[in-house]
């Protein structure tokens, strides 16, 4: 993540255009901060503003900065929609605003301090003991030593959305291949990367790191974006890339054994949906095509597109810590996605992150809708 000699680099290098705040092609708001607060400081382009303020003036970090700096899911849609050579950078230059804070003592939100405080006592952001992270595990789950795969389940599939692991297994399961799951395994680090409270994540790397060559993994596979995006992005900027490991979404892993024959499909889904790209997924790791792949090869699927997806795709909602600091306000940003998905005459609303699982399926209560959410494991499992 930046530091503040980083930061430097980069704090003259928006030019206030107002790119960052629309989609290129229509005008659609991109920004969900901006969307909500109307206010050129939640933007993008605002944000290396603040970050212009806090380190040549040195200047106070106020109640209505800290709000500023963290009311934002870090989704990238700005740096997608920017001109400039700060594009690239933008995420990171927003987690290292955040960085900066809690270097300084004045952040995270309140309600984001658990995740250190948790992550510190028990390898997870939240509160659940490390000893219960395997307790979804049934008999048919593989506990090896040495596997050619290593499922990394992640917190969220572990405590919160424990479906989204068993229904994995089961896929894993019924193509035979050579996995395992661990009781080793901690949290990635995302909560904290997120939030800047990086003081753990170095140790929670090196562990992860050291589970899979104790393995003897040559593949990484994880069913949470959020884990993705962090092994395979963000572990290489601490100067820990996995070498001679393939870190694969399970969407990338389920359209390579649908490429090569290995799944067949025992009955038919006769449904329309629609999908939404988890930011983590689709704008920070490219992965755009393979989700789409999977759903496509469905028979009886009928996939209809939002108006805004891929690069352009309204964020859920729930990521950069807005779903524990900013609680409703997220159900907001996950209410405006199903508003998009009903107007597309879908019944049923999919994903491929457990993070957004949650913040959609809130958003779907709050609205009274008539959509029903589904990630993509669980239909394949359903069907094979």
């Amino acid at each position: 993540m930046f530091s503040l000699d980083d930061l430097k680099k980069w704090i003259h290098a928006c030019i206030n255009c107002g790119s960052c705040r629309y989609l290129a092609d229509c005008y659609e708001d991109s920004c969900p901060s901006g969307f909500k607060f109307q206010f050129e400081p939640y933007y993008g382009g605002g944000k290396v503003w603040i970050g212009q303020y806090l380190i040549e003036g040195n200047g106070e970090i106020t109640d209505s900065v800290l709000h500023k700096i963290y009311a934002c899911p870090v989704c990238g849609n700005c740096a997608v929609q920017c001109e400039l050579e700060i594009a690239d950078q933008l995420v990171d230059f927003i987690e290292g605003l955040r960085a900066e804070v809690v270097r300084r003592g004045k952040g995270p939100m309140p309600n984001q301090k658990v995740f250190a405080e948790s992550i510190k006592a028990e390898h997870n952001p939240y509160k659940e003991k490390h000893s219960d992270r395997l307790s979804w595990v049934n008999n048919d789950v593989k506990r090896s030593d040495k596997a050619e795969i290593l499922y990394f389940v992640g917190c969220t599939s572990s405590y919160r959305q424990k479906e989204l692991a068993v229904m994995t297994t089961k896929i894993l399961n019924s193509l035979g291949v050579d996995y395992t799951v661990s009781d080793s395994e901690w949290c990635c680090g995302s909560p904290l990367m997120r939030t800047g409270q990086l003081e753990l994540v170095d140790e929670l790397i090196e562990n992860n790191i050291n589970l899979i060559k104790k393995t003897g993994a040559k593949v990484v596979i994880t069913s949470c974006a959020g884990c993705f995006k962090t092994l395979k992005e963000d572990y290489p900027k601490f100067g820990k890339k996995i070498e001679g490991v393939e870190i694969l979404h399970i969407t990338q892993f389920l359209e390579k054994m649908i490429k090569e024959n290995k799944i067949e499909f025992k009955k038919e889904f006769n449904e329309t949906i629609t999908y939404h790209d988890p930011c983590h997924l689709g704008r920070h790791a490219g992965v755009f095509k393979e989700p789409r792949k999977v759903l496509q090869k469905i028979p009886g699927l009928k996939l209809i597109e939002m108006p805004r997806n891929k690069e352009n795709a309204w964020c859920c909602g729930a990521g950069g810590g807005v779903k524990s600091g900013f609680r409703d306000w997220a159900v907001e940003i996950a209410s405006e996605r199903t508003k998009e998905a009903e107007q597309t005459g879908a019944s049923i609303l999919v994903s491929s992150c457990p993070f957004c699982k949650t913040n959609l399926e809130d958003a779907i209560k709050a609205t009274n809708s008539d959509l029903k959410f589904m990630d993509i494991v669980s239909i394949i499992a359903d069907l094979i």
